[in-house]
């Protein structure tokens, strides 16, 4: 049988420490590389940004200019109709919307009439001696 000779496995000890590399301090602990990503990332979200926000406006515009189209600006020259009788209701004490709502169309979902109510009034709470303005129809 062959001897192996065992290596030691620790370095025995000596005079001077052992040398390091010197360490480097980096800018926000990235490399330039890191850095220049982080960079194009920072462009790349602020540019998706401004083109979300672009979209939404333009959508918000071209619904607007189609709200307009499809409504049609009434004129007064070209208007022969007489103006349509308006109904009111006074608001008592302890009335809701909801209320309000099965009382002036009985047959219809209140949910509906609701909406309509709150569209011809602005949503404003209502107050006790208010005069609501009743949908027709």
């Amino acid at each position: 049988m062959a001897s192996i000779a065992l290596q030691p496995t620790t370095c025995p000890p000596s005079r001077r420490p052992p040398s390091r590399p010197a360490l480097r301090v980096l800018e926000g602990g990235r490399s330039p590389a890191g850095q220049a990503r982080q960079a194009v990332l920072r462009r790349r979200r602020v540019v998706a940004a401004v083109l979300v926000v672009a979209v939404v406006a333009l959508i918000v515009l071209a619904g607007a200019a189609l709200a307009r189209i499809a409504g049609g600006v009434p004129s007064a020259a070209g208007s022969s109709a007489p103006p349509a009788a308006v109904d009111t209701v006074v608001v008592q004490p302890g009335d809701t919307l909801w209320s309000i709502a099965e009382a002036v169309a009985p047959g219809v979902d209140p949910r509906i009439t609701v909406d309509r109510l709150v569209e011809r009034n602005g949503g404003a709470p209502l107050v006790a001696g208010q005069e609501l303005l009743v949908p027709t129809g």
